[in-house]
Parts: structure tokens; C-alpha cells; sequence
């Protein structure tokens, strides 16, 4: 089974490559992976966007160093993440937990562009795929059917986060590529059952791991615990201490 999910990986990862292609960075398992399998087959430059104290800046740049690929690093303080989040509400007027998402993946695209890219891959899609939500674990012991959740939420990706990732990324002229929105991966996996998919409460993602080793992704990404994008980056915390102004000067037009 390892073996089958492994190469399905390969493959739709594999699909989503131009000659030259960026990547948001994180130094995650899901980003990570994309640019361990593509680099095989294409120039890739990575890309990360955070604030000078962000875990996830010291994480992916000693991951990209293990990589062996370029890395590019934008820092962000508190003018320069307003500014970014002004930019991105003219684009998507939506609230500040989701604008606050997208705003590292916006800042590395933007950065993407000045050096001349024209795609970039991103990783969306595999918390659905793989149960990596905390919020997943809560549902199950509550009753619920996650199952049907899963299912549903990886469905509707497009018109939510993919979607608006998407946009902001065409916004500025870039390519999006989505190698976990892939549907034979979907397929295969929707088929394995719940609890094999849920056996690593502690790190999530198990299948996604054992996977990852098989490909021979380095110890340090296929271990690390994940943090969500706005707070491994720091801007989460920038925007709340500004959240009162932010919300005042850019009221959120919508709400999923």
C-alpha cells in the first residue's frame, strides 16, 4: 500500500512540472516533497516569507540546504505585512484568519516573480488528504462522520482555499499548481480506512511519512510537527495586535 502511495506521490507531482517552477517553502512534509521530486526532474527554486523570528524561516532554510536548492528568503515586519495585507484585501476582501493564510504564500509569489517565474507549486490539499487538521481528531471523537467530511472538504478545495490561493497567485502573474489536488491520489487514499489514515495522532500524517521515507525524503522534514502557515511564518501575531485597525479599514466582504 506504501508502495502504490509513494508512486501516486511521484506522479502527481511529476505532472505539475514545467522546466522551472517555484515553490511556497515552508520546510514541511508537504512542501518538502514536492521539491525533493521535482528537483529531479527540473530547475526549482524555493521560496519562504516570515517574520525575522519565525520557525518556519530557521526550518526551511536548513531543509532546503539538505535539499541542495536555491533558496530565497523574504522577511517581513510590520509595515511590510500591512502593506502585503492591504494588497492581498484588494484582491480577495475576505477576513483576517484567511488573509492572514494567504499572506506568506503571497509574499513568496510576489518574490517568485520579480526573479522571473511564471509557476508556482503549492501544497494545498494534503491536510484533507492525509487527516493533518487537529480539528480532525476532535471531530472523530465527537462522532462525527469525518469521513464524509474529508471527502466533502477536499471536494469543495476549489472554491476555498485553493481558490483563493489561486487567485492571488495569478494576481501577480504566476501559474498555480496543486500536486495533492490530484484525483487518482484522492481515489486511492478516500479508499484506505479512516483509522490507517489517522494511526499518528502525534504528528499526523502517518501514511504521508511512510511515504516520504520510501522517496527518500531527508529524516529532518519527514519529522517535523506541523504549524500552520500564518503562525510558523509570524505574521499571525502581527495581525492580531493590529486586528482592531485592520478589521476597521478592511471589513471582510465574506466569510466561509
Amino acid at each position: 500500500m506504501i508502495q502504490e502511495l509513494a508512486q501516486l506521490l511521484k506522479s502527481s507531482i511529476e505532472e505539475c512540472l514545467e522546466d522551472r517552477i517555484s515553490i511556497s517553502f515552508s520546510g514541511g512534509i508537504d512542501s518538502s516533497l514536492i521539491a525533493h521530486i521535482a528537483k529531479e526532474h527540473c530547475e526549482v527554486d524555493l521560496f519562504s516569507a516570515g517574520t525575522e523570528s519565525a520557525q518556519d524561516l530557521q526550518y526551511a532554510k536548513e531543509v532546503a540546504k539538505q535539499l541542495g536548492l536555491n533558496y530565497s528568503e523574504k522577511l517581513l515586519d510590520k509595515d511590510s505585512i500591512l502593506e502585503l495585507y492591504k494588497e492581498i484585501y484588494k484582491i480577495i476582501p475576505g477576513s483576517l484568519i484567511h488573509l492572514g493564510i494567504l499572506l506568506p504564500i503571497y509574499a513568496c509569489a510576489k518574490e517568485a516573480k520579480n526573479q522571473g517565474h511564471d509557476t508556482m507549486l503549492v501544497g494545498s490539499g494534503s491536510e484533507e488528504l492525509f487527516v493533518g487538521y487537529n480539528r480532525y481528531y476532535t471531530y472523530l471523537k465527537e462522532g462525527k462522520d469525518l469521513d464524509s467530511i474529508l471527502k466533502e472538504e477536499f471536494r469543495t478545495l476549489p472554491k476555498r482555499d485553493v481558490g483563493m490561493v489561486s487567485k492571488i497567485l495569478r494576481a501577480v502573474g504566476l501559474e498555480p499548481r496543486f500536486p495533492f489536488m490530484n484525483g487518482k491520489l484522492a481515489k486511492f487514499l478516500f479508499s484506505i480506512p479512516l483509522e490507517k489514515r489517522m494511526e499518528d495522532e502525534e504528528l499526523k500524517k502517518g501514511l504521508l511519512r511512510d511515504a516520504a521515507k520510501i522517496l527518500n525524503l531527508p529524516e529532518l522534514p519527514r519529522t517535523r510537527k506541523k504549524k500552520a502557515a500564518q503562525y510558523g511564518s509570524g505574521v499571525h501575531k502581527i495581525l492580531l495586535k493590529n486586528s482592531d485597525f485592520l478589521n476597521k479599514e478592511y471589513p471582510p466582504k465574506f466569510t466561509y
